[in-house]
């Protein structure tokens, strides 16, 4: 029935009227969503008893999208798989309630319904026929102007739940047996339904459940009304966080975003093998595949006070606007960056400011060696004053791999994704093709116009076979050589 329809004054005393929420500030937020139905079914969700007063740039945007998403994702499963999807979805009562006294004139009126300070949903997808595919998760986020909204399990949401509603244990219980919550499935869909969503990156760090924890007690802490608890806000100085890439193209050019709007670099720590074992090691495969999985760490960008520009250790730098110079432990005086170190594609290699001049730099790139040792914390793959990349591992010192993704040898075959082109002590640059020892003398980049010995080929003479059997062009020096790609 229509609240017209209805005795306001019956009606109240049972639930929320539209005129508690008139000059509020608050959304009538749904619980059940009304994009999850039509026709008149979704009409009914616009019940006041579905409803709840949501912070508006919490309900328009940040529920919104996660809600979307939601939709989107339990579509695609339900086309090829026979399931049944159930859906919960709640709040926390908070310590504020509406409607705010200075906009109602009957005083039974005043601060009548309760705002939340947290919503949240839990999900159990239970499959018709295998239990090897049913799933569930969940998310819960503060009903803030603010972006905070947390995946996790269903069972780490009853212990959220359990401490936000304030009993002494966690009882609560969404679903019977948690829902498969400790399954391989319930990890595998957390994980595709985190990375369907496409948070900013600063928002797409998956947490272990200690941090979770901490971070959702630390909020609690800071919006208590506990004075000697709020009195000095706590403040995070430090970001220790692992990212997860699936292929070398989406790491490379993360790591240069990185590099460029955040100066933060992203070392890589581990290259690993795919799952399934029809894929191969990634060290196997093409590289213009933008095949391979890697997982970096995220550190300051190296300190223009600590490093130069070939990664050498400083024992202090002078930065006068027009020159940065560093001083090195043996008394040497070397360039050092005063922006970040990027790859410049015009260059085919990678290039700094340091002051107002542009130079050849080191990025903070690696911590693997070539064999797949491990470099020192302290001393990440880098030039270090010579022509190729090194770093010392635990046991001596190793060729590294110098960042560069698309390299190709002479021959058309691309290089090992952990062996890139580079001179590696020789007179030329050259690299390894597969495991067992194949070699050529290459390219640093796979483009159209990459000649050997970091030379450009002429704009209107591509890299082909111009009728010989090798790949040669004419060179913007007024020669020609070897290169790496058929254009022609």
């Amino acid at each position: 029935m229509l609240e017209k329809d209805c005795n306001v004054e019956i009606l109240k005393d049972t639930q929320a009227l539209s005129s508690d929420y008139a000059y509020t500030g608050y959304d009538r937020g749904h619980l059940y969503p009304n994009s999850f139905q039509c026709g008149t079914k979704c009409e009914a969700t616009f019940t006041l008893t579905n409803a709840a007063p949501m912070d508006a740039c919490f309900n328009r945007i940040h529920w919104k999208i996660w809600e979307g998403y939601l939709k989107t994702f339990l579509k695609s499963k339900l086309i090829s798989d026979p399931a049944t999807v159930y859906i919960v979805t709640g709040t926390v009562p908070g310590e504020e309630k509406i409607p705010q006294e200075e906009t109602c004139e009957d005083i039974q009126n005043i601060k009548r319904v309760t705002v939340p300070s947290h919503i949240w949903t839990a999900v159990c997808y239970k499959h018709a026929t295998d239990d090897r595919k049913s799933f569930s998760f969940g998310y819960i986020g503060k009903n803030q102007p603010e972006f905070n909204i947390l995946l996790m399990s269903v069972s780490d949401i009853n212990v959220q739940l359990g401490q936000l509603y304030g009993s002494s244990t966690p009882t609560v219980q969404i679903f019977s047996d948690d829902c498969f919550s400790d399954k391989q499935a319930s990890e595998e869909a957390n994980n595709h339904f985190f990375n369907l969503i496409k948070l900013p990156v600063h928002q797409r760090f998956l947490m272990p459940k200690d941090v979770q924890s901490n971070l959702f007690t630390l909020q609690n802490v800071i919006s208590s009304d506990d004075a000697s608890l709020s009195a000095k806000k706590p403040k995070i100085t430090e970001l220790s966080a692992n990212l997860d890439f699936d292929s070398s193209s989406s790491f490379f050019t993360s790591v240069e975003t990185l590099k460029k709007e955040s100066r933060s670099a992203c070392l890589l720590i581990a290259p690993k093998k795919r799952r399934t074992s029809e894929q191969r090691d990634f060290r196997k495969r093409d590289v213009s595949e933008g095949s391979g999985s890697f997982e970096c760490r995220l550190v300051p960008e190296k300190s223009v006070d600590k490093t130069a520009a070939d990664g050498s250790p400083c024992t202090h730098s002078e930065d006068n606007g027009d020159t940065c110079t560093c001083t090195t432990p043996e008394g040497q005086s070397k360039p050092c960056c005063s922006t970040p170190c990027l790859y410049q594609n015009q260059l085919k290699g990678y290039r700094c400011y340091s002051g107002t001049r542009l130079i050849v730099c080191s990025p903070q790139y690696s911590l693997i060696a070539i064999e797949g040792k491990r470099c020192r914390d302290d001393h990440p793959c880098a030039t270090y004053g010579e022509d190729y990349y090194w770093c010392y591992t635990d046991e001596s010192w190793e060729y590294c791999s110098p960042p560069l993704w698309g390299s190709r040898t002479k021959d058309g075959k691309s290089c090992r994704s952990d062996y890139a082109c580079a001179k590696y002590n020789k007179d030329e640059p050259w690299c390894y093709t597969d495991n067992v020892g194949s070699w050529n003398y290459c390219c640093t980049s796979d483009d159209c116009f990459s000649a050997v010995e970091y030379k450009t080929c002429k704009p209107d003479h591509p890299c082909g076979y111009h009728g010989n059997y090798y790949m040669w062009c004419y060179t913007t020096d007024g020669s020609w050589d070897y290169c790496c790609k058929n254009c022609d």
